[in-house]
């Protein structure tokens, strides 16, 4: 398995939550993460049968039907198949331009390579089916808490150059969890996360891309305030 460590935990939560739930996809998975990239963070992974089905043509999982295959409890009988669940997301990242790709565009004009995790692991396509998942009321529940505290974890783990939260709910919520780690510098203009010895860029945004997508001027303005950032860290 990669990324043997993280993925475990990833295991163990949904062990915890969802064990013999038939109804439930099972979570993102992580490959080995890439050290001093730019680490792109979103809410939480979508699901869409056709969308997947469009992603894996001409692939060795054409035939694959994603309503089956990423039940929880399909891959938890089988924890070989996590690295199957690490490939698929490569493919979305590599065929998915909608969503990555300004992701892409920001690495190549900075020269720097890049990577996606999401705040929560949960896969779900309705934003207010997902929001009654980590809700009681207006409070987050213990599965969303757990969530981030493993978040949290990951972003020690990977120690990017730079981090950019590419959504305004995350960004929301992630500021309010990680305020005791947020340091705001008024000469640069952005804010360091820091955790032990960490000292990391970070920006807080709403989406890059799609309907709710920063307009082009505030994205060159993010694109440039980025190349700041990680030019003198």
């Amino acid at each position: 398995m990669k990324n043997q460590k993280i993925n475990q935990k990833i295991i163990e939560l949904w062990n915890k939550y969802f064990k013999n739930n038939p109804d439930v996809y099972s979570p993102l998975f992580y490959e080995d993460f890439k050290k001093d990239s730019l680490l792109f963070v979103g809410m939480n992974p979508s699901f869409s049968a056709r969308g997947f089905k469009s992603i894996l043509k001409d692939t060795e999982y054409t035939y694959l039907d994603p309503t089956v295959f990423f039940k929880w409890s399909n891959i938890s009988l089988n924890l070989n198949l996590v690295d199957d669940c690490i490939k698929i997301e490569n493919y979305a990242q590599a065929k998915y331009p909608l969503y990555f790709g300004r992701p892409i565009e920001i690495s190549k004009k900075l020269g720097v390579d890049w990577q996606h995790i999401d705040l929560f692991l949960y896969k779900e396509t309705s934003q207010k089916d997902f929001m009654e998942r980590i809700r009681d009321g207006k409070k987050l529940n213990q599965f969303a808490l757990d969530q981030i505290v493993l978040f949290e974890e990951i972003l020690v783990e990977v120690d990017p150059r730079c981090i950019i939260v590419g959504n305004a709910f995350a960004s929301e919520l992630l500021r309010e969890h990680i305020k005791n780690d947020l340091l705001w510098d008024e000469s640069r203009g952005f804010h360091w996360f820091t955790r032990g010895s960490k000292k990391i860029p970070i920006f807080f945004s709403s989406m890059l891309s799609g309907q709710r997508a920063l307009d082009r001027w505030s994205y060159e303005r993010l694109v440039w305030h980025i190349g700041q950032a990680i030019k003198n860290k």
